[in-house]
């Protein structure tokens, strides 16, 4: 059973220290700018882990070589996917994410073809849903996502000139 299809929209390394993550991917893989959002709360109301409320604070980095969507996220507070992520093989790819065109359905899919969700939540204010899904035998996890316009508008500010979105 197909859950996501069409381009990937997203590539996610865990790193320890996000900083030096940003000038190696900006040296050596010329990412021209970031967006970075210090000390992100994610709170026990809108997210879990493995099916329990979960309470951690991440920093997360945005870049994009190309068209292609970078984030970097670095765990400061709190038990997370990430965190576990660093604890168990450090600093590494942590995730591919797709928006699915229904982002229901392709959790439903997921769901009814045994995927089990390892963590979920909201971006609150902002306007994005996530649920990560394990990767199985590719080792890293899967993220599905629903974005708001707003926060599509601004992922697409982001990309750089010369190169569109691929996702919409």
């Amino acid at each position: 059973m197909t859950i996501a299809r069409g381009p990937i929209f997203q590539l996610c390394w865990v790193v320890r220290d996000i900083e030096a993550a940003q000038r190696e991917f900006t040296e050596r893989y010329g990412v021209a700018k970031w967006f970075t959002i210090p000390d992100v709360h994610f709170g026990p109301r809108l997210c879990e882990l493995r099916g329990a409320p979960a309470d951690y604070t991440i920093t997360v980095a945005l870049g994009y070589a190309g068209g292609q969507q970078l984030e970097l996220i670095e765990p400061k507070t709190g038990t997370s996917l990430y965190s576990e992520h660093l604890d168990r093989v450090g600093p590494g790819l942590h995730h591919v994410g797709w928006v699915p065109e229904d982002y229901d359905t392709a959790l439903a899919e997921a769901k009814a073809s045994g995927a089990e969700i390892l963590a979920r939540g909201a971006f609150e204010g902002v306007g994005m849903e996530f649920a990560y899904l394990d990767g199985g035998t590719l080792g890293s996890a899967v993220e599905l996502m629903r974005l708001s316009a707003d926060m599509q508008k601004m992922f697409d500010y982001l990309i750089p000139e010369g190169f569109s979105n691929p996702w919409t």
